[in-house]
């Protein structure tokens, strides 16, 4: 499958602008200046995915324990975290321009499903910084129009959501507009939804009850709202907003958790995971509250068995491959732990979703939860479970008999109390979202609890020593070449600070 891909370098907040006179006398014949509104959309798509995206997501997949290096001395895996972190140059630099012209050209033109797909994906990249980092540049972000502001100030967390939702209301606004001068899909850029506008209208309002759910801790947060969000959402099987990745693609085109990943990111050679963690098996072979051992038919879809014993075993964070100890003993070679490459999430061609309808369903499950609805949580709650095993193509039995299992392990009652409720809702968000950095932001809201993720959930070995007993780690630092020029607007940024310091939703009112 051939694709173009518009990569405007424009960097928001970041970059150094050219002299436009320099650029009228180099003008490049085969580089047009001027590009086409429908050309641009599958770059709006493809950095927000494979530039933003996988990058967000990369360190922080071993933050949630999905995945460990082999290795004692993995940065990530033990919170050794420094300003060489680059999902911020890559957002600012390659997503939200794409998406921030799209918008603009999309309403110069007459084509407000455009624009409407550009603001969709500009709130998720903000989306993803702002709960990554707290504090980010909104307000005065490249917005397409204006000289690039290279000292940019930073705008508090509180506004930033409040712009979230904006920017999803507005492209609702711009979905629901019958006057639209070109097809979104008329070069075929729409590598998502080829053209379906009620498939990008369900995509904002399932984002819109994202973040609405991330404010549980605040006392502005709104069960109904995110009920109402979720009603307008996706509503069925096949709406996923997913990033289609391609064997042998280019390296915004490939999947990086792969065997083929690009840089050797998850190369046979030289991995930067080796497998899943054992808290991530345990979760899958073990029952919610209860803990009762039940193993999840998802786990051999989603992860490979030791090629030694063929048994399901994952390393622990922060203790390599040699100490990665389970069941008997210790476990010194590697054949003994399950390769994470060639899963459902992790073959070169796996999509690497944005949302899905398995994870709109589980919010919808906790936000009638936190309402008192027992009967609604319940319903959302086995159809997010459901909708997960389809989309991985469980048999029907096996799907049957697991929710019978956990049917029969207490689930009606466990729905009577908040925390055993969100251990069942939890505990499914994290096996159906497995590398999305959407996982920390639970993770946080939940304060990391052993009560709703199991008792297998502590804090990795070989620990940074700037955490003291019982923390955990809260945001990340900002980047490096943000800091140093524009320090002021930054503030700290030493990791002390940043790594321990809660971002506004992860604080109560």
């Amino acid at each position: 499958m051939k694709k173009i891909f518009i990569l405007l370098v424009v960097l928001s907040g970041l970059t150094i602008s050219a002299c436009d006179n320099f650029l009228d006398v180099n003008a490049d014949p085969n580089n047009p200046q001027f590009i086409p509104l429908e050309n641009r959309i599958i770059g709006a798509i493809t950095m927000t995915n494979g530039a933003s995206m996988w990058r967000a997501a990369r360190e922080i997949t071993a933050v949630t324990q999905y995945a460990a290096a082999g290795t004692a001395t993995n940065g990530p895996e033990t919170w050794r975290f420094t300003a060489s972190y680059f999902f911020w140059q890559n957002a600012y630099t390659w997503a939200v321009p794409n998406c921030v012209d799209i918008v603009v050209q999309g309403k110069a033109e007459g084509s407000p499903h455009f624009a409407g797909a550009g603001r969709t994906l500009e709130a998720l990249n903000f989306g993803m910084l702002t709960d990554q980092h707290g504090r980010i540049v909104v307000s005065e972000a490249y917005d397409g129009v204006s000289q690039v502001n290279l000292t940019p100030k930073f705008d508090e967390q509180e506004f930033v959501y409040q712009q979230i939702i904006e920017k999803l209301d507005e492209a609702i606004a711009l979905f629901n507009s019958t006057d639209n001068a070109k097809n979104l899909n008329l070069a075929g850029g729409d590598i998502m939804y080829q053209g379906d506008i009620n498939k990008w209208r369900r995509f904002a309002y399932s984002l819109k009850a994202r973040y609405l759910n991330h404010l549980t801790k605040k006392s502005v947060y709104n069960a109904q709202a995110v009920i109402q969000a979720c009603q307008n959402a996706f509503n069925a099987d096949g709406m996923d907003a997913e990033f289609p990745y391609l064997i042998g693609g280019a390296a915004t085109e490939a999947n990086p958790w792969s065997e083929i990943g690009f840089g050797g990111f998850t190369s046979p050679t030289n991995p930067r995971y080796f497998s899943f963690t054992q808290f991530f098996v345990d979760v899958m072979k073990t029952l919610p509250v209860t803990n009762d051992p039940y193993t999840d038919p998802r786990i051999g879809i989603i992860m490979n068995p030791a090629p030694s014993d063929g048994e399901f075993r994952g390393l622990i964070p922060g203790e390599g491959v040699p100490g990665g100890r389970v069941g008997t003993g210790p476990f010194i070679n590697g054949d003994n732990y399950g390769r994470m490459t060639g899963g459902f999430y992790s073959k070169g061609d796996s999509p690497f979703p944005f949302i899905t309808y398995s994870e709109v369903k589980l919010i919808e499950a906790e936000a009638r939860l936190r309402s008192g609805d027992k009967a609604g949580a319940l319903a959302a709650y086995e159809e997010g479970i459901k909708a997960n095993m389809r989309r991985l193509g469980v048999p029907a039995d096996e799907i049957t008999n697991y929710w019978n299992a956990v049917v029969a392990n207490g689930l009606s009652s466990h729905f009577d109390n908040l925390t055993n409720g969100l251990s069942h809702i939890m505990r499914q968000k994290y096996i159906t979202q497995v590398f999305n950095p959407e996982t920390w932001v639970d993770m946080r809201r939940m304060d990391y609890s052993q009560a709703i993720y199991g008792p297998s959930l502590r804090r990795p070995s070989n620990l940074n020593p700037l955490f003291q007993e019982g923390e955990w780690i809260r945001a990340m630092i900002y980047e490096g070449n943000e800091a140093v020029r524009n320090g002021d607007n930054v503030g700290n940024n030493n990791p002390e600070v940043r790594l321990k310091t809660p971002v506004w939703w992860d604080t109560a009112d």
